[in-house]
């Protein structure tokens, strides 16, 4: 008998962990959303603790950790300790500490980013039935274009329609792995719904987002004409062998409706950050276009909750955990004594914060956590925030397609099979021109807030 209730007890436990199992991907997924939907209410001026949404993205991340690959998995739990040491470190040294405040986390951030992930469902690539790849100088212009502009809006979803349609037939080539990495990782230049700009905003919220439009948008635009000429050159025969992907500019009615809705809501209600702002206005409009492309609403949204968002696994644990580092790099450096050896910040220090987070992504190290190291340890500073916010957004734009680690070029070499070390050494001259550029633009952007 009492091996029959020991029988029933493994099989009531055995149906229960199935269960769970099966539900934990979009159980993760609901609990994504409702932190989401906790920040909007705290934007919209609820009086919510900002513990609350962490606490949900905390319980989502711990769902979802089966989900994490082995390197994500082991750079989380190292990200993890070196923050809890700061912690640490920074509380003997006699740093205050709030709770809140460490639960909160990197949530305002990642709400962009789940935000952000909502334009997928109504801003894709057009592609017409039967239609015919373009070849030649055209074709390198036309992908450059496409990966740019689409990926400014659905991040790396781009490059994986427009890899998926060149790589259809035959493998994808040098040039247009290469016509992928650089055209997309420009829109981090300017895109306000890139993850580099969430981070940017982040740690330098009083950026002023015009002021570095007028700067950032030329250098994206000198990126594509350098990568275009750069191509074109290389290919030999004016580019004649290579086959692009069809830029269609009627579907750029989307992405170009957005960015002037961000740009206009930030000046129009300036007490709002630009990160706020994105996080209200992508699911609004995303709820406001929906109807008309789709028959089925309400099913695509509980799609998207509970089949794309757990998805966002890797990208959830990377930045809550940058988040503990971060808090805790604040805690560590404002119980040092005697600070950083600097009078000041200006472009020649914005430069050097550049070349600092570009160099730590050649050997791997995501520019989100060097971001959090150097702005911490420039806090003390009071930087300019714009001229900040410029320095991370060009470092992430380059550091991302130099760095063999980045999330883009893994998800190439994943998905395509070509090695992002590979990818890395391809870059390297692209690297050092548009280094230039970039102090260059560092240089005219503190002309310009003078």
């Amino acid at each position: 008998m009492s091996q029959v209730k020991v029988s029933e007890k493994y099989l009531r436990f055995k149906n229960g962990s199935s269960l769970f199992i099966r539900y934990r991907q979009p159980l993760a997924g609901w609990l994504i959303a409702s932190a989401l939907a906790l920040v909007i209410a705290r934007i919209l001026g609820a009086g919510l603790s900002p513990a609350w949404p962490g606490v949900a993205y905390g319980a989502a991340s711990a769902l979802l950790w089966p989900r994490l690959a082995r390197r994500n998995r082991i750079q989380s739990l190292v990200l993890l300790a070196l923050g809890v040491l700061c912690l640490l470190w920074g509380r003997l040294q006699g740093a205050g500490f709030e709770l809140e405040r460490l639960l909160a986390g990197n949530s305002a951030l990642l709400s962009m980013l789940v935000a952000v992930s909502f334009l997928g469902l109504v801003s894709q690539p057009a592609e017409q039935e039967g239609e015919r790849l373009p070849r030649g100088k055209r074709a390198v212009g036309s992908t450059l274009m496409a990966v740019h502009l689409f990926g400014a809006v659905i991040n790396l979803s781009a490059i994986f329609i427009i890899g998926d349609r060149l790589g259809r037939r035959t493998a994808l080539s040098r040039d247009q792995v290469l016509a992928l990495v650089r055209g997309f990782s420009g829109a981090a230049l300017w895109s306000p719904f890139f993850a580099a700009m969430a981070v940017a905003l982040n740690f330098a919220p009083d950026a002023q987002l015009s002021a570095i439009w007028l700067v950032s948008i030329p250098l994206a635009a000198l990126s594509l004409v350098f990568a275009f000429w750069q191509l074109c050159r290389c290919s030999g025969d004016g580019a004649a062998e290579f086959t692009g992907y069809p830029m269609h500019y009627g579907g750029l009615w989307l992405p170009m409706l957005l960015a002037t809705a961000v740009f206009a809501m930030h000046e129009f209600y300036p007490a709002l950050s630009v990160l706020a702002v994105i996080t209200l206005l992508t699911p609004l409009l995303t709820l406001l276009v929906l109807p008309w492309r789709s028959r089925e609403p309400l099913g695509v949204l509980s799609r998207q909750v509970s089949g794309r968002l757990p998805q966002m696994a890797n990208e959830l644990m990377l930045f809550q955990c940058a988040g503990v580092l971060g808090y805790g790099l604040e805690l560590l450096v404002s119980g040092l004594e005697g600070g950083l050896p600097l009078a000041g910040f200006g472009a020649f220090e914005a430069a050097l914060s550049y070349g600092v987070i570009v160099l730590l992504s050649l050997v791997g190290v995501h520019p989100i956590i060097s971001i959090a190291f150097v702005g911490s340890l420039l806090a003390p500073l009071a930087p300019d925030h714009s001229l900040l916010a410029l320095a991370f957004l060009a470092s992430w734009s380059l550091g991302a397609a130099v760095g063999p680690l980045s999330g883009m070029n893994l998800a190439i070499q994943g998905r395509y099979g070509v090695d992002s070390f590979k990818i890395m050494r391809w870059n390297l001259g692209y690297l050092v021109v548009m280094s230039v550029l970039v102090v260059a633009a560092l240089y005219l952007l503190e002309r310009l807030l003078r």
